[in-house]
């Protein structure tokens, strides 16, 4: 059998090739670039014409975000294959800016979708590559539309090459300039919150508008399932409590808080902005007329319905038949109301908990317990 060898080229410039992959350049006979060539070309001139040991150069480094990997998966029954590593554009990148990546999240928006807004979010250093319509300036203003404006930008463009630039500053200011489409960018949130870490009432910004009691979120939340990338709806949002905690469970997500009060809105828009949730939407609007045009959600919580439940299972199941629910209820109506509504869909797997919290309270040189209004958390999957 053959061998291929797929060998990183480093982040620009032959240069920074490694000593051993000029040395296995040497012995090749024929040598095939995927920036000359593109990569369907390239792997049928692959599997139509073997002529001896074969090598193919790929950008940076053939492990990292590279097209070594469909290289391989095309190649594997035709030729003995061999990665040679080479210098990432990251590992260049960060050596020019004199920081360490060991503690940074790295992902590529080059021709990926990535949720840079909770990342940037939940981290306090993201090392991304850019290209296609993610471009760094794309990039800033995404940042500045969700109200990540100051976070610290370096944008590394034409890395190894004589005319190599690196430019810091404000994302708010990056996002007015120019770059190479096909740079590295850092990004610095030393704002970002830890996205395991549950917040207590006292933390909220509050008014008269009725918030969902700690334990009872943080019980509700755990029901609901919520995972890291998941896209929620919190309906009739309220304080934004349950909002803010959703969407720190989901920080490769975003969360969508419906809620049809402005004052509401704007207390939401105030506790996401104290608690660093930049992955929230705010949807002034009452379900389920609100919820057109809105992503294909994951999971929903329903903290209040104003009296739409059956209008609004029936848009969420329309949207994804598969969605998981979980709602709350004070009042015995409230709660034969959800589930009434919920066998009219056809919804079988639920459960239901009632939740009784009782705190201490001091009197005098005594610590009593002091009993909360039953809360009942009704869960269900269709």
């Amino acid at each position: 059998m053959e061998k291929l060898y797929i060998i990183g080229l480093g982040p620009g410039d032959e240069t920074n090739l490694t000593e051993k992959a000029k040395n296995t350049l040497k012995t090749v006979q024929r040598t095939l670039n995927t920036r000359e060539t593109p990569l369907p070309e390239l792997t049928m001139e692959l599997k139509k014409n073997k002529k001896g040991p074969t090598a193919v150069l790929v950008s940076g480094d053939a492990s990292f975000y590279s097209a070594a990997k469909t290289i391989i998966k095309d190649n594997a029954t035709h030729y003995e294959i061999e990665l040679i590593p080479g210098i990432s554009s990251i590992q260049y990148f960060c050596a020019k800016i004199k920081t360490p990546y060991d503690d940074a999240a790295i992902i590529s928006m080059h021709g990926r979708n990535e949720n840079i807004i909770s990342k940037t979010a939940y981290n306090k250093k993201i090392l991304a590559l850019t290209g296609g319509k993610n471009t760094p300036r794309e990039i800033c203003q995404t940042l500045s539309r969700s109200g990540l404006g100051k976070v610290t930008v370096t944008v590394g463009e034409r890395l190894s090459y004589p005319d190599e630039k690196i430019t810091t500053d404000t994302a708010e200011k990056i996002k007015e300039m120019e770059f190479d489409a096909l740079s590295v960018i850092c990004i610095e949130n030393n704002s970002a919150v830890n996205p395991h870490t549950p917040i207590k009432d006292n933390e909220f910004i509050r008014t008269d508008i009725p918030m969902t009691k700690e334990e009872i979120r943080w019980l509700s939340i755990q029901k609901l399932g919520v995972s890291p990338q998941d896209i929620v709806f919190d309906i009739g949002a309220g304080t934004g409590a349950v909002a803010v905690e959703i969407a720190r469970k989901a920080f490769d997500g975003f969360v969508y808080a419906i809620e049809k009060k402005e004052t509401a809105c704007t207390l939401i828009r105030k506790n996401a902005e104290k608690h660093g949730a930049f992955n929230i939407e705010i949807i002034k609007g009452k379900a389920p007329n609100a919820l057109e045009n809105l992503p294909i959600p994951d999971k929903a919580f329903i903290g209040g319905s104003s009296g739409n439940m059956n209008e609004i299972l029936e848009k969420l199941l329309t949207l994804n038949p598969k969605i998981k629910i979980t709602a709350n209820a004070i009042t015995l109506q409230t709660l034969s109301q959800i589930t009434e509504s919920f066998g009219k869909h056809g919804i079988t797997d639920t459960e239901i908990i009632c939740v009784n919290i009782a705190k201490t309270k001091k009197t005098g040189a005594y610590d009593m317990m002091t009993a909360q209004n039953p809360v009942y958390i009704i869960t269900a999957t269709p």
